[in-house]
């Protein structure tokens, strides 16, 4: 039946909850939205808890209410917890910057991926050697994180490496199907270089789990790939007489083939080195 003697509106601590309620509602999808939802709610709720406590003297209505500010105080905790800043060594910091963040890796995730837990960071004095030609297996995949090196095939140098690309990505993309593979070319540092390693058998488990990093490595290691088919200076022609980069997939079968019908002296003659 309808209501014969309306009340007078409530006390203004009653209005504001519910207008803080209200605000809630209309908070964006995202984490920051969510995070001013959480913040709204609890003072909507401290504001209504106040009010039935000191207006309506209602205990049961301020247990509920202050529970629920209790459970939002929490969420609250959480949500900051969650969106707060990621701190990065300085050292990966550039190869987070340049390569992953803009494939929309987020820095908790890269913290995982260069984290003691998968990945090691490692010095190269001038002139060490990172991989010897025909004794080093293909077994992980490595990033300069500074200095520089040099790819040395035969002992002529093919092109160099900068800080802030990867070392080995022809060699493992054209490895995937065994570890026991071994480089083709020698890769030694010119300068005092820092690199960041993965081996391949903890990637692989962690691709597992983060299927999106999957995908974006795929991408960077196939896109150095390109970038080292282009700054190629030495090429190693086929019997077809195609020309053919010594540090693509399949070519190291070519280049036994050729060593069996022109000696390695004929062969250093026809090569040239491009600065």
């Amino acid at each position: 039946m309808p209501c014969e003697n309306w009340h007078e509106p409530q006390h203004i601590l009653f209005q504001l909850a519910y207008g803080c309620f209200f605000i809630s509602c209309l908070t964006p999808d995202n984490s920051i939205g969510i995070l001013v939802m959480h913040a709204v709610l609890l003072l909507g709720g401290l504001l209504y808890s106040t009010w039935a406590w000191n207006m309506m003297c209602a205990p049961d209505i301020f247990s509920w209410t202050f529970g629920f500010v209790f459970l939002n105080f929490c969420q609250l905790l959480y949500d900051l917890y969650r969106i707060r800043p990621v701190r990065l060594d300085p050292e990966v910091e550039a190869v987070f910057a340049l390569l992953f963040q803009p494939l929309g890796i987020s820095r908790s995730t890269f913290k995982k991926l260069v984290g003691p837990e998968y990945a090691e960071i490692f010095t190269l004095h001038p002139g060490d050697f990172y991989a010897l030609q025909n004794l080093t297996r293909i077994d992980r995949l490595s990033i300069v994180l500074s200095g520089k090196v040099q790819v040395v095939s035969d002992g002529t140098t093919l092109h160099t490496i900068d800080a802030n690309e990867f070392l080995d990505s022809p060699e493992f993309e054209s490895s995937r199907a065994s570890v026991e593979d071994k480089f083709r070319v020698s890769i030694i540092a010119t300068g005092t270089s820092r690199y960041i390693s993965w081996q391949r058998s903890t990637l692989e488990y962690l691709f597992v789990k983060e299927t999106v990093l999957a995908n974006v490595f795929c991408v960077l290691v196939a896109r150095d790939v390109i970038n080292k088919v282009f700054a190629m200076n030495k090429k190693v022609p086929s019997q077809r007489g195609h020309l053919l980069d010594i540090r693509l997939p399949g070519i190291a079968s070519c280049l036994y083939d050729s060593s069996r019908e022109t000696s390695p002296t004929n062969i250093s003659s026809d090569l040239s080195i491009t600065s």
